[in-house]
């Protein structure tokens, strides 16, 4: 649809005279269907004359937006027509390229002229499955269908719509309200209630687990919205409740034998249920990942859609509203502590590169305890632009540079300063290099092998964007020991995009050694990332248990223990190995360098804007980098000068390491300048 080009005079009386008027429409999209056949969204035109009727020219309009049908369509006398709203226009001139509001719109009807309104038609919010059309055809009044007649005479409506059932659980009864002079039905085997399903009379007992889907009917109405609720979910549980033949056979997205969970695009996604403590809305559903899509516990993403008859957005802990979510599996060995522990680890190393805030839930399906998962907001543009002030985007995905959103010409313009070596100063200007920077350090540190699989940048749109990096899917990492160096920095196609670059520009390469010398100094060190590993476990070891015992027999899982044993291996010896890699590989010598504060708790120091936690601390570094050093007094004393450093006054100083081995920051009470001062 284009926008509409004309003013619509609203002050001309609606010309009832006029022959083709709007007569019926669905826009209740039913799972597996996006405007397709009678279960889609679309439109029926009805003549009233008895001559035929050109609807060349003919312009519909919604929410401003105009829809001109083509010149070929036409309509016969007392005849329909039925305009499939479905976006695909190159299916036929009765295809027309756009959807149908499912919580309600108007639709006008316009004239060649694009001056007179031929029809005005206004439908309310639909429940899946209906329509709303005049009856009879073509007259005045318009009312409720619960078999929608697409190009058939309209049959009997009803002027409403049933009110939803309220479902509440209280010690083991699942009570359902009946509103007004409807009766409720429902089911407890994950199947849609329809008018033969069981009848609602007394309050049920059901054991913790049951999925129990309810809907009101009435012969006055046609029936509302449904109400689905498992029960039993505790807090801080999800429950995903689902059709069981969307879930797997056939038609299932989740069929092992058939292989539907590696089939892709909306054909194989669904309708279900997202139950979260206190509300309950359905969302699409999809089966999410890449090489864990072979793995048996998988990740889902959930979709607030219209089609889904979704109500609204869905809601994080943190009072965020997404209409994409992720509910991320960690399906292989270690991952869940592994991406917790990297993400935090960003995101207290300055979030140069951008996390997706995630929060642990606990998951059922079906009914069906499912594990541990971590729900977060999707990579796409909705997250990215909320970074981005709520603007446009621009985002690429993968070493190919594929555009996901946008535009990919001003990050191929980055990739050939990076290949061709333009110093950082330059690159700046397209880029965060701090971003870029931090993405290649903890790329390297956790050698993490499926790099090429998980490549995201993104810019705000414009042309004062600059590039900046997505940190996620941090879970396959290379062992301590293993010659992540040679082989991200050597092998062809490069295993880990822009290390190779990296380390061809002296300049950025400089940078680059700089920030993992402080990284390995600070947050990477033993002395921070051991008590946060040490601290991730204990809040999550009896979630990770149950979720080892739900799937040790279908996958490897190791124990919460072992996970735990893993990171601390990986963070103890990992730099130690990584400085040796990178002295060889760049000829760069190995120093020692002590950095103090003195009096001991006076203030701290920071190496390239991270703090030291200790007041005398050694930092293995290379000999000719230069690092920056911040002296910050704490409160009550102020920063006196360097010892070590001749000739440097300043808080902050560039040191090349070869020319010092032990520094001190000097503090001294404010406005003391005495005696024991400098």
């Amino acid at each position: 649809m284009q926008r509409c080009a004309f003013l619509l005079p609203w002050l001309l009386p609606l010309a009832m005279q006029a022959q083709v008027r709007i007569n019926e429409v669905q826009c209740t999209r039913v799972p597996r269907s996006n405007g397709q056949g009678t279960a889609g969204d679309w439109v029926e035109l009805y003549n009233a004359d008895r001559k035929a009727a050109a609807l060349g020219g003919h312009v519909l309009v919604l929410n401003g937006r105009s829809q001109v049908l083509p010149q070929d369509l036409a309509i016969g006398p007392r005849d329909r027509l039925v305009l499939w709203c479905d976006r695909a226009p190159e299916a036929g001139p009765d295809h027309l390229d756009m959807n149908l509001p499912r919580t309600g719109a108007t639709l006008l009807l316009v004239a060649p002229d694009r001056s007179t309104v031929l029809d005005i038609f206004h439908w309310p919010a639909l429940p899946g499955g209906t329509s709303f059309g005049r009856q009879p055809d073509g007259a005045r009044a318009s009312v409720h269908f619960g078999l929608p007649t697409p190009g058939q005479p309209n049959g009997n409506g009803v002027p409403g719509v049933t009110v939803a059932p309220l479902v509440q659980e209280s010690e083991g009864m699942v009570v359902l309200s009946v509103p007004g002079n409807a009766e409720v039905r429902y089911t407890m085997d994950g199947t849609a209630p329809g008018p033969g399903s069981l009848r609602y009379t007394t309050p049920l007992s059901v054991p913790s687990g049951t999925v129990v889907r309810a809907r009101s009917f009435s012969l006055q109405a046609v029936a509302g919205a449904e109400v689905v609720h498992t029960t039993g979910v505790s807090a801080g549980s999800w429950a995903l409740a689902m059709d069981p033949a969307d879930l797997t056979g056939p038609a299932g997205i989740n069929d092992t034998l058939r292989g539907n969970h590696a089939r892709k695009g909306r054909a194989w996604q669904r309708q279900a249920w997202l139950q979260q403590p206190g509300r309950s809305a359905p969302v699409g559903i999809a089966i999410a990942g890449s090489g864990s899509r072979s793995l048996p516990k998988r990740s889902f993403k959930l979709l607030a859609r219209d089609r889904f008859a979704s109500t609204g957005p869905m809601w994080l802990p943190d009072s965020t509203a997404w209409k994409d979510l992720m509910l991320r599996a960690d399906a292989t060995p270690h991952a869940f502590l592994r991406n917790l522990f990297i993400h935090e680890t960003a995101i207290r190393s300055g979030a140069h590169v951008d996390v997706q805030p995630s929060f642990p839930v606990v998951l059922l399906l079906n009914g069906e305890f499912q594990g541990l998962y971590r729900a977060m907001p999707a990579k796409g543009r909705e997250w990215l632009g909320s970074l981005a002030g709520g603007g446009p985007v621009e985002i690429i995905e993968g070493p190919a540079a594929r555009p996901v959103s946008g535009s990919n010409k001003g990050y191929l313009r980055l990739v050939d300063a990076l290949a061709t070596g333009r110093p950082p100063d330059q690159l700046a200007a397209m880029a965060d290099v701090e971003s870029l920077l931090d993405l290649a350090c903890f790329d390297l540190w956790t050698g993490r092998a499926d790099h090429e699989l998980n490549l995201r940048a993104w810019k705000p749109g414009g042309q004062s964007g600059r590039w900046r990096w997505v940190l996620y899917d941090m879970d396959l990492w290379a062992p301590p020991d293993d010659r992540s160096v040679p082989r991200m920095c050597t092998q062809v196609p490069p295993q880990a995009p822009y290390l190779p670059q990296i380390m061809a520009n002296a300049p950025l390469r400089d940078l680059f050694l700089a920030r993992f010398t402080a990284l390995c100094a600070t947050t990477l060190a033993p002395a921070q990332a051991i008590p946060l590993a040490d601290s991730l476990f204990a809040q999550y070891r009896g979630r990770m248990l149950a979720d080892q015992e739900r799937w040790k027999a279908e996958m490897p899982v190791p124990t919460p223990e072992q996970a735990h044993a893993d990171l601390v291996r990986h963070i103890t010896l990992r730099g130690d190995e990584l400085f040796g890699q990178l002295a060889a590989f760049t000829g760069e010598p190995l120093r020692r360098l002590t950095i103090s504060v003195e009096p001991e708790g006076a203030g701290h120091v920071a190496v390239e804007g991270l703090r030291l936690s200790s007041s005398h601390q050694d930092l293995r570094v290379f000999g000719s980098v230069p690092l920056h050093l911040e002296a910050m007094a704490r409160e009550g004393m102020e920063f006196a000068g360097w010892q070590g450093l001749p000739g440097q006054d300043g808080d902050q100083v560039a040191v090349v390491p070869g020319r010092a081995t032990r520094i001190t920051a000097v503090f001294r009470p404010v406005g003391w300048s005495g005696k024991g001062g400098l």
